[in-house]
């Protein structure tokens, strides 16, 4: 199956992960949540299986060489991806020098860790009402072929969150509370938004959009948030750095005058392109573009939900984002 991928993933920003350990241990299983979150999430690396660009899957590796948290959506199981995300897990601690894996693995799941390798290394036991066995991996056991070649990417460390079909913007524009914008009106209303806005302005992909976002007008209103509140956060994220948006009047100029107040980043570019524009401000005003080359959508001065999900992703994306480096030289 060409479109699974496995990466590692950042705890404090996985909230993909943590989905579906909350789904899979604490929801089915009905493991306590005291016992389902411990101290070494923090140290552990952390990785998420995508299939189709969708989160799947996950588990953890410990510094010792402890595998667990191995987990797969009900949906998706019997598909062999549970095997494709162990033999990443493992093909990752064998290119970081570990030579000995251990797990403790629910009896049920024995054989499938024996056919990758393991063997039971204890009696069974209970943990978290559930009955389990130790088992050992190490490579001085193992064939020289035994770990085939996977699609394993690893650019860094970094976290997937695709909102689901329910989040996705609605065509019409006529629910309550929402105020259809086009051409002609959305100027108006994106800097109605920003000036209304007390601290938080999280911009995401304006270069669709150059005939809204870069004009003298939202350069200003992000200057006039920046002048009510020294505190303020700007976050834009980029899909693309083109020319058109190093020249000219644009957000890169508030950047360059407020360096400590306005990030401005690039979506990290294995993570696949999206075809709207949006802002969000204090966690409540909302303002979308579903497809940007439309110039149609719709803004909202109260939606705290719809907020609160969005933001999810745009946290998810900016924590794998990066520094492109001709915003570096622009800023130079």
């Amino acid at each position: 199956m060409s479109d699974i991928v496995v990466t590692t993933v950042d705890w404090h920003t996985g909230k993909a992960l943590r989905d579906i350990r909350q789904k899979v241990f604490i929801d089915e299983q009905q493991v306590p949540e005291d016992l389902e979150w411990d101290a070494q999430d923090e140290e552990a690396t952390h990785f998420l299986l995508l299939r189709a660009g969708h989160p799947v899957g996950t588990g953890r590796l410990l510094k010792d060489g402890h595998i667990g948290r191995i987990a797969i959506l009900p949906q998706h199981r019997g598909l062999g991806l549970g095997e494709r995300l162990m033999r990443a897990i493992m093909a990752h601690a064998i290119d970081n020098s570990m030579h000995t894996l251990l797990l403790s693995a629910q009896t049920h799941a024995v054989p499938f860790y024996q056919r990758l390798g393991f063997e039971v290394c204890s009696d069974i036991y209970l943990d978290a009402g559930i009955e389990h066995q130790d088992m050992r991996w190490s490579d001085d056991t193992q064939e020289s072929d035994h770990l085939p070649h996977i699609e394993f990417v690893s650019p860094g460390r970094f976290t997937i969150h695709n909102p689901d079909e329910a989040l996705a913007p609605p065509t019409e524009y006529n629910q309550p509370g929402m105020t259809a914008i086009d051409e002609h009106n959305a100027q108006q209303q994106l800097i109605q938004l920003i000036d209304d806005c007390r601290q938080t302005l999280l911009i995401y992909s304006p270069e669709q959009a150059q005939w809204l976002f870069n004009r003298q007008a939202t350069i200003q209103a992000c200057e006039r948030l920046i002048a009510r509140n020294p505190k303020a956060r700007i976050q834009i994220l980029l899909q693309d750095v083109s020319n058109e948006f190093l020249r000219g009047h644009t957000l890169l100029s508030v950047m360059r005058r407020f360096p400590s107040l306005c990030q401005i980043r690039k979506q990290h570019p294995d993570l696949p392109r999206q075809s709207y524009c949006q802002a969000m401000t204090d966690q409540q005003g909302f303002l979308m573009l579903p497809i940007a080359r439309t110039r149609e959508g719709f803004v909202r001065v109260e939606s705290r939900d719809q907020v609160k999900r969005w933001s999810d992703s745009f946290n998810d994306l900016w924590g794998t984002s990066q520094t492109d480096s001709a915003i570096r030289s622009f800023l130079l």
